[in-house]
């Protein structure tokens, strides 16, 4: 116990002996507070080291203005391990006239350095516009204004032309549309007046396709009849050139006389020209009682063509002329 006592003891006559140092009074009293805790002093006890150091320290002072400046000792140990040298920094070096000039010429270009940069970017910008400047500016954005408004005056105008040329356009579109619903009109129209038509045309084109075979067989009746009329005409005439020629054979080839063979021939062709001559409907003129014969009876032997003979060729033509006009007859 005595033991521990004498090593507290011991503890706080070497913080007493740090604290009166005069390179450790330099430092702050926190510092040296911390110093003494890490040592493993308690504050009851740095409380009086520092109270028994401030009572040394009064005393000495009192001292040594009463005495004579002695040179001091050099500093003792603390006990704490440690030399003094290890716990204090060392002493700044003594500076000579070159350092300072060195430290002079360097702030003077240092000072110099700021000088030029503050006057070359700084200034320019913390010193007012001249008049010029201001001038020269207001022009430009007089300028830039004015133009501004040109292009605002010409966008307006090309606004304005573009917007009429959109309404007439579209006045063109819709006179065209209404053109086009015309014409579609018109055309719807005259296709429903081309189908009644084409309707009227192909009922009369029936009807007429109905009427045809009717016609025809009209026709044919009418044909048939009119050549059963010329064939029974044919026959006639046939039986009485047979009769003629009959008469003419019984009497005597010298008796013959000019004038009465003229009479007979002349009769037989007027029989012929009657035959041949169109008619109307009724009863053949042959057909009909004839004038009494000639004494003579010559006509015969006459040609009904006034050749002075009849042949079969003759013949012939007078039945194809017949047909032909029949055949107008029925048309």
């Amino acid at each position: 116990m005595e033991a521990s006592s004498s090593s507290r003891q011991d503890l706080i006559r070497n913080a007493v002996l740090f604290l009166n140092d005069p390179k450790v009074q330099s430092s702050s009293l926190t510092s040296r507070i911390q110093f003494l805790e890490s040592k493993g002093l308690n504050e009851s006890e740095i409380q009086q080291a520092l109270s028994q150091a401030s009572q040394t320290f009064s005393s000495s002072t009192v001292y040594n203005d009463n005495g004579p400046e002695r040179p001091r000792d050099p500093s003792p140990r603390y006990g704490y391990g440690y030399s003094q040298g290890v716990m204090h920094p060392p002493e700044p070096p003594k500076r000579d006239w070159r350092d300072l000039f060195i430290m002079a010429v360097i702030s003077g270009g240092v000072v110099y350095g700021l000088s030029v940069l503050a006057k070359k970017y700084l200034l320019p910008h913390l010193k007012p516009p001249s008049t010029t400047t201001f001038q020269s500016t207001s022009q430009s954005l007089t300028d830039s204004y004015d133009e501004a408004s040109k292009l605002l005056t010409n966008l307006t105008e090309q606004t304005g032309k573009l917007q009429l040329s959109i309404e007439e356009d579209k006045e063109r579109v819709n006179n065209v549309i209404e053109q086009v619903e015309l014409a579609m009109s018109s055309v719807k129209s005259n296709e429903e007046k081309w189908t009644e038509e084409l309707r009227d045309i192909r009922s009369e084109v029936e009807n007429v396709r109905e009427l045809v075979p009717k016609l025809i067989e009209k026709h044919s009746s009418s044909q048939s009849s009119a050549l059963t009329d010329l064939q029974n005409e044919l026959r006639s005439l046939k039986t009485l050139l047979i009769a003629r020629q009959g008469q003419g054979q019984s009497q005597p080839a010298g008796s013959s006389s000019p004038s009465p063979s003229n009479s007979g021939v002349s009769s037989t062709t007027a029989a012929a020209n009657a035959l041949l001559t169109p008619r109307g409907k009724g009863i053949p003129a042959w057909q009909l009682p004839a004038a009494s014969p000639s004494p003579t009876g010559s006509g015969s032997s006459t040609p009904l063509n006034g050749s002075g003979e009849l042949d079969g060729e003759g013949k012939g033509k007078g039945k194809e002329e017949v047909k032909e006009e029949v055949k107008e007859d029925s048309r």
